[in-house]
């Protein structure tokens, strides 16, 4: 059985990984390219949950 610190470690680095892809399709944006299906999915099947509209500010960016 997972620990909560354990629960906690991974969350964020399930987080980290989004917020890794986010970073990615802005940066295609800003380059006027076009980005990685595989992230323009993984952004498809997030916005699909109920956590498209969470704010990510609370995240850590230090990665």
């Amino acid at each position: 059985m997972a620990t909560w610190d354990e629960i906690a470690e991974a969350r964020l680095a399930d987080v980290l990984e989004l917020q890794k892809v986010h970073k990615r399709l802005l940066a295609a944006r800003e380059q006027g390219i076009e980005p990685d299906p595989h992230d323009v999915e993984i952004a498809r099947s997030v916005a699909a949950t109920g956590y498209g509209g969470i704010d990510r500010v609370n995240a850590r960016d230090d990665y």
